[in-house]
């Protein structure tokens, strides 16, 4: 059954040409492979902390966190939005400014200066694992699109993730980061509207805050519950530090793609205060759904229920309208997580393995990558249908694309901070993270939270304690010492 009327469908038809224009725009802007990755080092702090901001939002976060919402009430705010919060407060005192000076420098990967801080292995290494575990995040986010599909327009869930797929990548590949950074600004201000109109409408439907709050049922408004306990939390918040300094790879490419570590820091402090606010409009309706409708078979849907049965009694197209900002805000994630997985396959694997220097030939190349990935993110994004048992699209994220970022992450970020730890402590680091994370899921089957726990600790220690070894049984060339000197004078 479709819950869309003609104005509605109008509405996606207006957005797409918009979306569009956006990639034709961005194409004639587009001249080279510094254009293409990190738009020429030159957008502006604001516009880069905007898109950083909006590219933790797809229809993912308004499926996936719906679910926890409707179920544990209160938690989560707290264990996504307050650590992110956190996690780039953190950024913006270490991180944020390290990337922007590598943008300075010239770079156009975030994995790129790992072959001067280490070594070409610890690039390679961590560029394939990396494009490894990122399909499952990305096929997560067209799924997610998928079910509002489902449940706006009645379309079967195959074709909708096909539609989806398809719809997502047709613009990114001649575009680039510039289109994914002005679509990101375009789908800020389409979704701030139908959802700021939702939590008002929603909010009055149940008497306001005092009556939500009222209403909620018992415990609803703890900071943790269910299954998020404190260490779940902080294991997350550790994960997320990682994730949003840089770690997840296109948001590095918006802190290098300013060009500087002042105006990096500003792109971190902004979307950190964005985070910490936001939210709220957006949980909103998530906490009403559970008073409204106490029994849905699907917690997952409680956004899109809610949206289907308030938005078009408001005003025709307004459905349409939140269609068209969750394909807006799926839109700019995927196409920045295809744009940076793009640059890691052609600056870091095939141009730096090939030894490609021809502009136009590494650009040629990235426009093939990027429509390739997106096709194969379209079947990554089958996995919740292939896996029922699972336990829902946030319990897979987190047990497989959060929970194997961590021995990405560490080398990746603490390289940018710790100059004693050689190429040695970042591959073991790397490699013993993988290692004892497979152990602990699928050899003693441990809970979450006690697997990223094992892992995290096990990359960190040897992370830090690898120079110590090192010293004592191998003698670390002259020459290393001095490229790794340098690498940190540069910075």
């Amino acid at each position: 059954m479709s819950y869309m009327t003609p104005i509605d469908y109008a509405v996606i038809v207006v957005y797409s040409i918009i979306a569009l224009v956006i990639g034709y725009f961005a194409t004639r802007r587009t001249k080279s492979v510094a254009d293409y990755f990190v738009g020429g080092w030159k957008v502006p702090w604001w516009l880069s902390a905007v898109s950083h901001h909006v590219s933790g939002y797809s229809a993912f976060a308004f499926v996936a966190y719906a679910g926890i919402a409707y179920r544990y009430g209160f938690t989560i705010y707290t264990i996504w939005a307050l650590t992110i919060s956190i996690g780039l407060l953190i950024g913006v005192l270490i991180f944020a400014p390290r990337w922007g000076a590598l943008g300075k420098k010239g770079m156009l990967s975030p994995l790129q200066y790992l072959e001067e801080r280490f070594n070409l292995p610890t690039r390679v290494g961590i560029a394939v694992s990396f494009t490894s575990i990122k399909f499952i995040d990305l096929g997560l986010k067209i799924f997610s699109l998928a079910v509002f599909l489902n449940a706006f327009v009645g379309l079967d869930i195959v074709w909708s993730i096909i539609i989806a797929g398809v719809v997502t990548i047709a613009y990114m590949v001649t575009g680039g980061i510039l289109a994914s950074i002005w679509t990101d600004f375009a789908q800020a201000i389409i979704q701030f509207i139908p959802t700021i109109i939702l939590f008002i409408v929603a909010l009055q439907a149940v008497g306001g805050f005092g009556g939500l709050i009222s209403k909620a049922p018992p415990g609803f408004w703890q900071p943790l519950s269910g299954p998020y306990d404190f260490w779940y939390w902080l294991a997350f918040l550790i994960v997320v530090t990682l994730s949003y300094c840089g770690a997840t790879l296109n948001l590095a490419q918006r802190f290098i793609s300013v060009g500087a570590a002042k105006e990096a820091r500003k792109v971190a402090l902004l979307s950190a205060i964005l985070y910490l606010t936001y939210p709220v409009v957006m949980f909103t309706p998530m906490w009403i759904a559970r008073v409204l409708y106490p029994n849905l078979d699907k917690p997952d849907y409680a956004y899109a229920v809610i949206a289907r049965d308030f938005l078009p009694k408001i005003a025709p197209g307004l459905l349409g309208f939140m269609l068209v900002s969750l394909f807006a805000a799926t839109m700019s994630m995927i196409d920045s997580d295809l744009n940076s997985l793009s640059a890691v396959f052609t600056v870091d694997l095939y141009g730096r393995l090939k030894k490609v220097s021809d502009e136009k030939k590494l650009l040629k190349i990235a426009q093939i990558i990027t429509l390739v990935f997106g096709i194969i993110m379209i079947i990554a994004s089958f996995i919740p249908l292939a896996f029922p048992q699972a336990g829902g699209i946030f319990n897979i994220m987190v047990d497989w694309y959060a929970g194997l970022l961590g021995p990405i992450g560490i080398p990746l970020l603490l390289g940018l901070v710790y100059k004693h730890t050689t190429w040695r402590g970042a591959i073991a680091s790397w490699a013993g993270g993988f290692i004892v994370w497979a152990i602990f899921k699928y050899g003693l089957k441990t809970p979450w939270t006690i697997t990223t726990w094992a892992e995290l600790i096990t990359s960190f220690v040897i992370f830090f304690f690898e120079p110590i070894i090192t010293r004592k049984i191998a003698k670390i060339s002259t020459e290393e010492i001095k490229r790794i000197e340098k690498f940190f004078e540069g910075l």
